[in-house]
């Protein structure tokens, strides 16, 4: 199930976990909580605790967060991984590239050299299984494709 993770409370989850819901994808908007209100218009802290209540009731888990220039950017991807690697450094997760749309159109999409340092952060914490998702957004050239598909 894909979520950004509002409605999962301990209750549902439990209801989720009966009903034969085996796995989650779950999208951590932000770790900053303010950035997180103004991105969502609500609070991430109990989004934040989430992998840790999904993983103990025993679903798969996976985890994406979005590089978003200005607003999410490795420090706070970082921290997200820092979560995830405390609880199972094996924990599948994807940075995302933004790409300009709706109310943050004018945020540009993030360049090669800063998707690469958040995916280079992540990996450097230990998590083991990092992806980079929308590719399409920062490898320009043939060249750039070829240092990404050999650097992951």
């Amino acid at each position: 199930m894909e979520t950004n993770g509002y409605g999962l409370t301990s209750k549902n989850l439990d209801r989720l976990k009966f009903s034969g819901v085996d796995a989650f994808w779950l999208d951590i908007k932000a770790y900053d909580d303010r950035v997180h209100r103004r991105l969502t218009g609500c609070s991430n802290e109990r989004i934040l605790r989430l992998p840790q209540e999904i993983r103990k009731r025993g679903f798969v888990l996976e985890v994406l967060s979005l590089f978003i220039p200005g607003w999410v950017e490795g420090d706070q991807i970082e921290k997200i991984a820092r979560i995830l690697v405390d609880m199972d450094p094996q924990i599948p997760y994807t940075i995302l590239a933004f790409f300009p749309e709706y109310q943050l159109k004018d945020v540009p999409s993030p360049s090669l050299k800063q998707m690469l340092g958040a995916y280079e952060r992540v990996k450097s914490l230990g998590l083991m299984n990092v992806r980079l998702g929308n590719i399409g957004r920062f490898v320009r050239t043939a060249e750039e494709f070829e240092l990404v598909k050999n650097l992951l």
